[in-house]
């Protein structure tokens, strides 16, 4: 009886055209984004233009400079860089499915991805290792004033085709070159944000995503999205996009693609006086990157920037002590907990960081002076402590099992008796546990060094105690509400296509 009322609501109200409709067949776009003859134009004229008025531009050919542009097949990258460690996700943005790796649980050496990518529903997402700086350049529109020295981390993205993302924004400003491949762009200017109808995420206003399925545009649970403007792009090989901070964008790849993302700066604002003449590029290598990753070990994707962090720092640190001389660590510690929310993941450890570190100087009071005289060291380690990501860490498997189901996993294959190395290595592979952490567990849990038995395991099982990490950054609330969200949608697009179905049967 519900059904029946609701698909008569369906009915009885006037759906605007491309309901259900993909992304980009949904409504007509305003036009293509800009273009711009990359060899023609100056630093300051890029910024002036593009950067400081936060507008997209494709500049066509820009990344065929670098030489990763001839350089990088996946055989010469097995040669080059075969043990050099990256990242996986699932080629749909935000599947619930995670990759497994030779080393881990979305984690992978770039032999066995490349061995593995174009069969599997994975692909790279990653910071570019450190060692493969020196077959990329900083392109000269970005080589010059204060924007030379701001980029903060290099990321790529692998896969065979396919791959498609959500509806999101990022955080920084982003030169994306695509050097294999071909990747179709929706573009939304973050001014409609009201209509993008962006889920609660933990960065706030900084990053976010939008909770209108892409695939399907649902106009009733989404209705102001019918009105918002769009642009579009079809970035080729060699080609390079400016994509300003926190504008919102969907990506759809084809054939077998890698890009390189060079993310510098949450701001818009550089000094570019003396950049009038045009510049040339430079070789990564010898360029300042805030955020290097070597090529094994943590990354640092996302993680804050150090001299942002400074300076809320001291913005706090004003806010607190206006006309007094200085502040007690304490209220200090208690400010800037609470400025993170009170989350524990991150208040815990930055409080201990101010009480403990003492890195301000002698006493329990600090001055502005002191604080501004903190090397930049001790700000790149806060900003990691308030970024901790447990996607990054190369143990990233601890958080994504439980204690319990890896005990349930070993319990099963120890059921007739021992196992050997690869019986045990088998199972928890099969659980979904990577070669890497199963040899691992083998090793600390097996007394013989050849077999392991239910009754070692479970001597043993404090071994286990690493699973089921829990890294609680105030997201579970965030979740619940999305989720909520999303389920409304689903079950409307379900009724809508029930009452389609029944239109279509009434037409026979």
């Amino acid at each position: 009886m519900f059904l029946i009322l609701a698909l008569v609501s369906v009915c009885s109200t006037e759906l605007p055209e491309g309901h259900l409709k993909p992304l980009g067949e949904h409504s007509k776009p305003l036009g293509p984004a800009v273009e711009e003859d990359f060899k023609s134009i100056s630093s300051k004229y890029f910024y002036d233009t593009y950067v400081a008025t936060r507008t997209p531009v494709i500049l066509r050919g820009l990344a065929k400079t670098f030489p990763a542009y001839n350089l990088w097949t996946d055989d010469y990258i097995k040669e080059h860089y075969a043990d050099l460690e990256v990242r996986l996700e699932a080629k749909t943005e935000k599947e619930t499915y995670l990759p497994v790796g030779d080393t881990g649980v979305g984690r992978s050496s770039f032999k066995f991805f490349l061995d593995q990518y174009n069969t599997s529903n994975m692909y790279c997402v990653s910071e570019v290792p450190e060692p493969m700086y020196n077959e990329l350049e900083l392109p000269a529109l970005m080589n010059c004033g204060s924007m030379k020295d701001s980029l903060e981390e290099m990321n790529m993205w692998i896969n065979s085709g396919g791959a498609k993302s959500i509806i999101h924004k990022d955080a920084h400003n982003q030169l994306n070159c695509l050097l294999h491949g071909t990747k179709e762009w929706i573009f939304i200017d973050n001014k409609y944000n009201d209509g993008i109808y962006q889920a609660e995420e933990i960065d706030g206003d900084q990053g976010g995503f939008s909770l209108v399925n892409p695939d399907k545009v649902n106009y009733i649970t989404f209705p102001k999205f019918a009105d918002v403007p769009w642009t579009y792009t079809t970035v080729h090989a060699g080609d390079c996009l400016f994509l300003p901070p926190r504008y919102y964008h969907r990506v759809k790849s084809h054939q077998r693609n890698f890009a390189v993302s060079y993310l510098f700066g949450t701001s818009s604002e550089f000094d570019m006086e003396q950049c009038e003449v045009p510049t040339s590029q430079a070789n990564l290598s010898d360029v300042h990157v805030t955020w290097r990753y070597p090529g094994h070990g943590v990354m640092s994707m996302g993680n804050s920037n150090p001299v942002e962090m400074r300076e809320s720092f001291i913005d706090i640190f004003d806010n607190i002590a206006e006309e007094s001389e200085g502040v007690s660590l304490e209220e200090l510690a208690d400010m800037f907990t609470e400025w993170v929310n009170e989350i524990p993941a991150y208040s815990d450890p930055i409080r201990h960081q101010i009480l403990e570190v003492k890195a301000f100087g002698p006493g329990p009071y600090v001055t502005r002076s002191q604080l501004e005289a903190v090397p930049m060291s001790y700000w790149v380690e806060f900003a990691t402590l308030f970024s901790f990501d447990p996607s990054n860490s190369p143990d990233n498997e601890y958080w994504h099992y439980s204690k319990e189901r890896v005990l349930k996993t070993l319990s099963d294959a120890t059921y007739w008796g021992k196992i050997d190395r690869d019986g045990f290595i088998k199972a928890y592979n099969e659980m979904g546990g990577s070669i890497k952490k199963g040899a691992e567990l083998f090793t600390k849990l097996s007394t013989d060094g050849q077999h392991v038995s239910w009754s070692e395991i479970q001597e043993k099982n404090h071994v286990l105690d690493v699973f089921g990490a829990v890294h609680d950054r105030g997201d579970s609330e965030m979740h619940e509400r999305n989720d909520e969200v999303k389920e409304a949608d689903r079950q409307e697009t379900e009724m809508q296509e029930k009452l389609e179905e029944i239109q279509a049967k009434a037409e026979l």
